[in-house]
């Protein structure tokens, strides 16, 4: 799954159309696969979480030619939100490649970092494969909001079309970062959004912007006078 060659191609076109990159986030970063292309292709500055000890010697000799300009943890990447995220440092691009759903690590990071410049996030959701197995994961905790399987599915656990289920997918998912994006004051926009060929998670990606200020937020930015 790691070195899945659809996800790398999705990924590193966001990554070259976005760039160049100060400095990118990998919170999910296993053998290094995707943290090597992304030292390979110009940021200045490469963060790497991997809670796992074997995938993170893997990580270490990949990566060990990019020594000088990347920061390896071995840890949870939760507890490195929380303990070690700089909200100074200028981060550009985020890759929340999760096994399973990133939607907890997602709401940690824009509930710590405010978004003051353009910034790409791309994700590996297993949402869809929550859907198929009929998961007793707490879908509305991870994601906000409700959610409404009557006529996706026909058996218990058996979505009507693939097709219709991505769509719907892909709404939860829009849905999620829209909630995220009014909460802590950031434009999002969707740049991609794909079921992988094993029909297991969606690749998808989406451009971050500031939030657009307000008519007496922007006479005070260009000195006018603010009528009270």
């Amino acid at each position: 799954v790691e070195a899945d060659r659809e996800k790398i191609s999705f990924r590193m076109q966001v990554y070259e159309a976005t760039a160049p990159h100060r400095t990118v986030l990998d919170l999910f970063a296993g053998k290094g696969y995707l943290s090597w292309l992304y030292a390979k292709h110009g940021c200045e500055h490469l963060i790497c979480v991997e809670k796992n000890s074997r995938y993170f010697k893997a990580l270490k000799r990949n990566l060990s030619e990019f020594k000088d300009k990347v920061s390896l943890y071995n840890m949870d990447n939760l507890r490195w939100l929380e303990n070690h995220l700089n909200v100074e440092e200028p981060i550009t691009y985020v890759d929340f490649d999760a096994y399973g759903s990133p939607a907890l690590q997602i709401q940690r990071f824009f509930a710590k970092y405010p978004v003051r410049q353009v910034m790409a996030i791309c994700l590996t959701d297993g949402l869809i494969f929550n859907f198929r197995r009929a998961s007793n994961a707490n879908l509305r905790k991870l994601y906000l909001q409700d959610f409404y399987l009557e006529g996706l599915a026909g058996k218990p656990g058996e979505p009507l079309s693939i097709q219709n289920l991505g769509e719907y997918v892909f709404q939860i998912q829009r849905g999620f970062l829209d909630i995220l994006a009014m909460r802590f004051g950031f434009q999002a926009y969707p740049l991609y959004f794909k079921v992988n060929r094993r029909r297991t998670v969606a690749y998808s990606a989406y451009l971050l912007l500031p939030k657009l200020v307000g008519d007496a937020d922007f006479k005070r930015y260009v000195g006018l006078r603010v009528a009270k």
